[in-house]
């Protein structure tokens, strides 16, 4: 190890045997920026292979070595999109490091009724006696409330976004601490929506609440319904609910009607919090209303969904960190990512570093078959087929992806290709179908539309990937069209981060090699208009 690389005081906290010239970069300019200045936030875009996470994890644990307020617990949080990326830090940190992680109670177990869940036997814990085993066991010995003692406890603790919003927001078990780590940063505003968003559906208020949604004109007559009608009746619905439990509360012998009605509550509990969120919130003017129509026996829905987040940032995430660090691949633009979260420009630093991975083993090859737009895609989708055979024809025994953006085309190309190597999936067997094609010894290809982020095809998980239509956002979608009206910027810019993502899946090693396929004709005048948007590091690999 080199003399510069002792020098390095944040060295005994890195968790590898030596960082890269990259990882020193990103780690010197962190700390040097949290420790030295008064800024709050540091915000790092990284290229795949940088290594992001042992960064973070080395600046989080020298910079709590440096700090003490009494304001903030000592440790860090790092919150992830996924859960498989949660796990995957897990798997690096865990032993090495006592990185210890937390998901809903769902996800875990019953060490005592082996078929239930947590969740299901912590909602049967409301009516057991508590000279009961099930109390005996459930109480002292529950095994999702072990694992969040051990996130408590521990000086780095990793979630996911759903998770750790629901729980700082509502239940205030997890409280402020020195360092947030936030990876995959540039999900933060989305998943900020998702979390204050409300859906209210016609079916929910016929069967359960008594109530026939009327059709709605405008916005405002949507949401004085909910607020004048829908709520008092939820919340009268939620008080019945809760006298029904009192008097199965200890009746052995009527247990599983209770743990059904007590499953009944939760779900009517956590929708009340959200839509209480939301009336608490609601501003005309910074809020969508989607009228979705009857889908089968799903009747239609109302969804209310906030165009500009940046207000509710600090309350809701920012103010679990006296310092924050947010790291992702495709920050694009630091202006923009600091306006859709309300980051003040003089508190936050931004660094950007290139994927140490040589140009040579990630080429794209934009060769356009025709436009995919809505107004041609009907004529290219054939052409767009025959691409595709061929491409696999240059591939016969290695695997690879298909970026398809729409089930259309995912359906359309399994359809009309019929080839055994192409395995799709749909919304509920995703993470099933990707395991099924790491674990394949055939040379089989994922047709996808919704594999752009979060998914590692290292090696010969892939060794070709495409990109069949320029990933433009649905016009379709008022709040699509809403941001685009407030931000001129944010259109291209999600649909960049979009292509800049999908290329990133297939390259996860300095030794990995792979080809990236642009098909869509579009794309020469889409990455002509919006050069500006996309790292020099992706430009570079494009032939």
């Amino acid at each position: 190890m080199s003399t510069e690389f002792q020098k390095k005081d944040w060295l005994p906290f890195f968790p590898h045997t030596k960082p890269r010239k990259e990882q020193i970069d990103a780690i010197d300019f962190t700390i040097n920026t949290l420790k030295k200045t008064n800024k709050r936030f540091v915000v790092i875009e990284a290229g795949t292979g940088v290594g992001k996470s042992a960064v973070g994890l080395t600046v989080s644990r020298y910079l709590r070595s440096q700090f003490s307020d009494k304001e903030f617990d000592s440790g860090a949080y790092f919150l992830t999109t996924q859960k498989i990326l949660q796990d995957q830090y897990v798997k690096d940190f865990g032993s090495s490091m006592g990185m210890k992680s937390i998901k809903s109670s769902t996800n875990y177990q019953c060490g005592y009724l082996k078929q239930n869940t947590c969740a299901e036997s912590m909602r049967a814990l409301r009516s057991t006696e508590k000279e009961s085993k099930l109390y005996k066991a459930c109480t002292f010995n529950c095994i999702y409330k072990k694992e969040k003692e051990r996130f408590l406890k521990a000086d780095s603790s990793v979630t996911n976004f759903p998770y750790f919003l629901a729980e700082t927001n509502y239940s205030g078990k997890i409280t402020p601490r020195e360092i947030l780590v936030i990876d995959e940063a540039h999900n933060a505003a989305e998943e900020l929506s998702k979390f204050i968003e409300v859906v209210v559906t016609e079916r929910f208020s016929k069967q359960v609440l008594k109530l026939t949604m009327p059709k709605f004109k405008t916005q405002t007559e949507a949401f004085t319904w909910i607020n004048s009608t829908y709520h008092p009746k939820l919340s009268s619905h939620i008080k019945h609910i809760e006298k029904i439990l009192e008097k199965y509360s200890g009746l052995k012998d009527k247990l599983q009607e209770f743990v059904g009605i007590a499953k009944q509550f939760d779900m009517l509990d956590k929708h009340a919090c959200k839509l209480n969120r939301f009336l608490e919130l609601y501003q005309k003017d910074n809020w969508v209303a989607n009228l979705v129509p009857a889908e089968g026996r799903s009747g239609k829905k109302i969804e209310f969904k906030p165009i500009d987040v940046s207000a509710y940032a600090e309350n809701m995430l920012f103010r679990l960190g006296k310092k924050i660090v947010c790291m992702s691949a495709t920050i694009l633009n630091i202006e923009s990512y600091c306006t859709m979260l309300g980051i003040k420009k003089e508190d936050c630093e931004f660094i950007s570093i290139p994927s140490p991975f040589p140009i040579e083993n990630r080429p794209i090859i934009a060769c356009g078959v025709g436009s995919m737009s809505s107004n041609n895609i009907e004529n290219t989708l054939p052409r767009l087929a025959q691409a595709v055979r061929e491409i696999l024809k240059n591939h016969p025994n290695e695997k690879g992806i298909i970026h398809c953006h729409t089930f259309k085309i995912a359906n359309y190309l399994k359809r009309n290709i019929r080839s055994q190597r192409l395995i799709t999936h749909d919304s509920s067997n995703r993470d099933d179908v990707l395991k099924k094609h790491i674990k394949s010894k055939n040379a089989s290809v994922l047709l996808s539309p919704s594999m752009t982020e979060g998914v590692d095809l290292k090696g010969d998980c892939s060794r070709f990937q495409i990109i069949c239509k320029i990933p433009y956002p649905y016009l379709g979608d008022k709040l699509i069209r809403k941001k685009m009206n407030k931000w001129r910027w944010w259109y291209p810019l999600k649909t960049a981060k979009t292509i800049v993502q999908a290329s990133g899946r297939s390259v996860r090693s300095i030794d990995d090699n792979a080809i990236t396929y642009i098909l869509d004709s579009d794309w020469s005048r889409f990455y002509g208009k919006n050069k500006k948007y996309f790292p020099e590091d992706f430009s570079n690999c494009i032939s």
